[in-house]
């Protein structure tokens, strides 16, 4: 038995003196489900048109069921594999049960007439598409999201082991998007159908993909699980854009956030140099993410501590890739921990402390900013109105901020201005 139903081997494709794809290898497995990513003309669509036999003057082997592309005629593709595109037009008045049987033209003889088996199949495609009840009306009367349900229902009609799917979403509404996605993933997962996907919306391929593939320039620049593809390093190589990647509260899975700057921020990342250029932040609650992404984004090198495990802190840390101490959750910092905050410091040039709430377990990082003081670290505390709210060690922290603010700290209510201070 063939384990890889696709095998692509150095596979390169060219338009005229234009090359669109370049030594591409890569295995699909039965049952996978592997959504293709990357910018728009990193050819991820000749891909989907070249295993379905649409173009064809190609370098390379693409074996489907360990047979050769090449050696098959189009009703045996057809048979292995259809493919679900973003929009087709007939070009003819049909109406949606004919458009839905043409799935099964590979089937039926030159001259023969549909069986039976043919009329069952459509129905069951057209049931799990929800469109029985207008099979009789015009294709072309059809709103957008009834058109591509029969367009699904046409490849499901094909009955083939593979599905490709060319961005088959990307111009519907996010309710119909949603739908086709949860139809793809029973097809995946009840039915047993390989299903390998072009999509625009990154979180929905991360959401629902066993493996991504990573494209750049025509070559893979990534192909694995989600966990091994998705990471900040390979979206930035990629998409050339600057992301947050975190996880949904609720499902553990990854998503991708785009960092937008403001217009600050902006100016601010075009200087060169920063007098201050490593940067230590004391974290905790959350408070320091967005420090630790608008210092990151502006080229310092930053450290943050210390921070629990079950801290939405870390998460922003280990995103950036960005060095830190942390707690046991629910826990005292120990004095390993607070040891390991002070080096941080002592190698830092400025000390940035935003609003992080203040109780008996982390005031020992509110004495670690004080070290800093002593040290002669420029410190930057952000939101010292409410430090009197914030605390929750009976005035301890209070007392201690206005040691530290009369020991030279710089207060700012924002943490944009934070830049200003490190130039």
């Amino acid at each position: 038995m063939v384990e890889n139903i696709l095998s692509v081997k150095n596979l390169s494709f060219s338009y005229g003196k234009k090359k669109i794809l370049d030594n591409v290898s890569f295995n699909v497995k039965k049952g996978d489900f592997i959504s293709i990513l990357g910018p728009n003309g990193a050819g991820k669509s000749t891909i989907v048109n070249l295993i379905s036999s649409i173009l064809k003057d190609y370098e390379g082997r693409i074996e489907i069921n360990g047979r050769n592309l090449k050696s098959l005629n189009s009703k045996d593709v057809a048979k292995m594999m259809a493919v679900v595109p973003q929009y087709t037009d007939p070009g003819f008045s049909f109406n949606v049960a004919e458009m839905v049987m043409m799935g099964r033209n590979p089937y039926i003889l030159r001259f023969g007439t549909e069986r039976n088996e043919d009329f069952n199949i459509v129905d069951k495609a057209m049931g799990k598409t929800k469109i029985l009840t207008f099979a009789n009306r015009k294709f072309s009367e059809l709103s957008g999201g009834e058109k591509q349900r029969v367009i699904i229902a046409q490849a499901l009609a094909q009955d083939g082991p593979l599905l490709l799917l060319d961005e088959p979403t990307s111009h519907l509404d996010i309710n119909f998007q949603i739908e086709f996605m949860n139809l793809f993933l029973d097809l995946n997962k009840k039915e047993g159908k390989t299903i390998i996907g072009i999509f625009q919306d990154i979180n929905f391929a991360i959401q629902n993909s066993k493996k991504i593939m990573l494209l750049k320039e025509g070559r893979i620049f990534s192909f694995g699980s989600v966990e091994d593809t998705i990471n900040k390093e390979n979206i930035i190589n990629v998409f050339d854009s600057d992301v947050y990647i975190g996880r949904n509260p609720v499902t553990g899975n990854l998503y991708v956030s785009p960092v937008f700057k403001t217009a600050f921020e902006r100016d601010s990342t075009a200087q060169k140099a920063n007098k201050y250029s490593r940067v230590h932040v004391i974290g905790g609650g959350g408070a320091a993410s967005q420090a630790l992404s608008l210092l990151h984004s502006n080229g310092f090198s930053v450290s943050c501590g210390v921070i629990n495990t079950l801290d939405s802190d870390l998460d922003t840390a280990r995103m950036l890739g960005i060095p830190y101490t942390a707690e046991a959750p629910f826990s005292p910092i120990s004095r390993d921990s607070q040891n390991r905050n002070l080096e941080f410091i002592k190698s830092s040039d400025a000390v940035i402390l935003p609003a992080v709430e203040f109780g008996p377990g982390n005031f020992s990082n509110l004495v670690s900013v004080d070290k800093a003081i002593s040290l002669g670290k420029k410190v930057i505390i952000i939101d010292k109105k409410n430090i009197r709210k914030r605390d929750h060690t009976g005035g301890r922290t209070e007392k201690l901020y206005g040691k530290i603010i009369k020991g030279g700290a710089i207060t700012t209510g924002s943490v944009n201005e934070v830049l200003k201070f490190l130039q």
